[in-house]
């Protein structure tokens, strides 16, 4: 695609007056204005294109405003992954390897991949398969309430004759020696026919398993080798994607993830909008000066993704990939990384035992990877560093309130014993962005990590955990409603993602610039915590007043 075909221009070029100092951070999603201005055109487009049906999909697009000469701006337009049936509308950046053109080694490999597919599904399909696992299946069940039952009366029986010997253990005479002989034999006999039965059981069994097992094990094979395949051919996608940096230099994806946790890159790596938009930027000549990122039309059922929303570019597909194209690109300091200022932290309660506190929004209850200042770091330079303390349970950065901490390892196992049997009682109160229609009720939707875009959390029925929240509507305010949360679990940010997914009360919490919208702050604070005091043994309720 020739360069005027990619270059987009702003409708109102005079409007655009004050540039970015910098490129933004781009995990951390507060668009300016420029970046707005190109969204705002590229969803019109979305809008009149009925063609590609893109309201339907739900697709993640992204703008990235260049410097196409000097003092004059333009910008490029993207989107992640691919469309339905790989289409492929004009004007958006292609992908960095495009591994779905007709003839490329991926279709080729695609096919064996589909046929290897095919033949597993025509297995599972096969009436011989269908009925062989029926039956044993069947025979599987008869087989467990075979041993139960027998198990059950064999118990029964015993105990029987357990009664009868003791009624007659004190009389010596010869009818009564027959009788313990005659239930010597019984027990002996009872025993003999229940192998005899269970042996026979067994060797049926068998046979069906044997029958069952045969198509499982094909099965099993085929799966094997389609993964061997599918592993080698992401291998080779991964070895063809080169990516470039602003100063020119270029890294394929295997070298880029090779010193990260996992050390490979994740199923679809590279193909976001982001490393799309900054690829074709580099290869024009243009200089990049900001982007944002929105999903556009229906949301996923895992993940939080809201239509018209702007969010930022993924940690774990883009994270390596960005850092390597963005060097030499002058960027914003990450609003994370922005460090708080050492204000005291205010002590609720304290004994020779434990300590509350009362802690601000922005400061990490234990220092991080990468930030290093904490609830914990200020206290021991409050204290002095000789002050044992352990925290028992955390809070988010951003979460303000009620913060439990032990003065020794003992008291800390025995407060975190209390947190793993549900012991405590932890009240929330937060403002949702949206107007709650009911007073009360409870959520329970289980969550787990979303690896691809750490920390947020999915809502994952497969391998997620347990999470309840109970709710009630405290007021509405100004289009705001506030809510007093009673977490029954303590999930990884569950009154978080509990108030923003759609299964949940659809509506995030304000400042929430996870899962909602930038605000000066997240609007969640730990309100009370009731927990026995690990000596005492007495209830201990400690509250810290709502500051919003």
């Amino acid at each position: 695609m020739e360069k005027n075909e990619l270059l987009q221009f702003f409708e109102q070029p005079n409007a655009l007056s004050t540039w970015p100092k910098a490129f933004p951070y781009p995990f951390y999603h507060k668009p300016n204005e420029i970046a707005l201005k190109a969204a705002e055109q590229v969803k019109r487009l979305l809008e009149q294109n009925t063609k590609h049906n893109f309201n339907e999909q739900g697709k993640m697009f992204g703008v990235l405003v260049v410097e196409h000469k000097p003092s004059e701006l333009g910008f490029l337009m993207g989107y992640s992954g691919k469309l339905m049936n790989d289409e492929r509308p004009h004007g958006f950046v292609p992908p960095i390897v495009d591994v779905h053109q007709k003839d490329s080694f991926y279709k080729q490999e695609e096919k064996v991949l589909d046929e290897l597919t095919e033949q597993i599904e025509n297995i599972y399909a096969l009436p011989s398969f269908i009925k062989s696992k029926e039956k044993y299946q069947t025979a599987l069940n008869e087989h467990g309430r075979f041993v139960a039952s027998s198990r059950q009366k064999i118990k029964a029986n015993k105990q029987i004759r357990k009664q009868i010997r003791a009624s007659i253990l004190n009389e010596e005479n010869q009818a009564h020696v027959d009788k313990l002989s005659q239930l010597s034999l019984e027990s002996k006999l009872e025993q003999i026919s229940f192998k005899k039965e269970k042996r026979h059981r067994v060797a049926s069994l068998s046979v069906l398993e044997d029958a069952y097992l045969a198509f499982e094990k094909k099965i099993k094979r085929l799966k094997a080798k389609r993964a061997e395949k599918s592993k080698k051919l992401q291998e080779q996608v991964f070895k063809t994607a080169s990516f470039l940096n602003f100063e020119g230099e270029k890294k394929d994806l295997l070298s880029l993830f090779e010193s990260t946790y996992e050390g490979v890159p994740p199923a679809g790596a590279g193909e976001c909008s982001a490393p799309r938009l900054l690829q074709s930027c580099y290869i024009q000549g243009f200089k990049p000066i900001t982007f944002t990122e929105f999903w556009w039309g229906r949301s996923p059922k895992k993940q939080l993704r809201k239509h018209n929303t702007h969010y930022a570019a993924c940690r774990g597909k883009c994270e390596p990939i960005l850092d390597h194209m963005l060097k030499g690109v002058e960027i914003e300091i990450s609003p994370l990384d922005v460090t708080q200022r050492n204000k005291p932290i205010e002590t609720l309660y304290e004994d020779n035992e434990v300590l509350v506190v009362n802690k601000p929004h922005g400061v990490l209850s234990v220092p991080g990877k990468k930030i290093k200042q904490s609830v914990l770091s200020i206290l021991k330079k409050q204290k002095g560093e000789a002050y044992e303390l352990f925290p028992v349970h955390r809070l988010d950065r951003q979460t303000s309130g009620v913060l439990l901490l032990a003065k020794s390892k003992a008291v800390l196992a025995s407060l975190q014993m209390q947190f793993e049997k549900r012991i405590t009682k932890k009240e929330y109160v937060a403002l949702l962005d949206g107007v709650l229609a009911e007073k009360n009720g409870e959520i329970i939707l289980p969550l787990a990590t979303d690896y691809n875009d750490r920390p947020r959390q999915l809502v994952c029925f497969e391998r997620g955990k347990y999470a309840e929240t109970k709710y009630a509507l405290l007021g509405i305010e100004q289009g705001f409603s506030r809510v007093r949360f009673y977490p029954k679990t303590g999930r990884s940010h569950q009154l978080r993602a509990h108030s923003a997914f759609h299964d949940g009360l659809n509506m995030a919490i304000v400042g929430d610039d996870l899962y909602g919208k930038h605000n000066d702050r997240m609007y969640l604070h730990a309100e009370k915590l009731v927990f026995i005091h690990p000596v005492t043994n007495q209830e201990l309720t400690v509250c810290s007043p709502v500051p919003f």
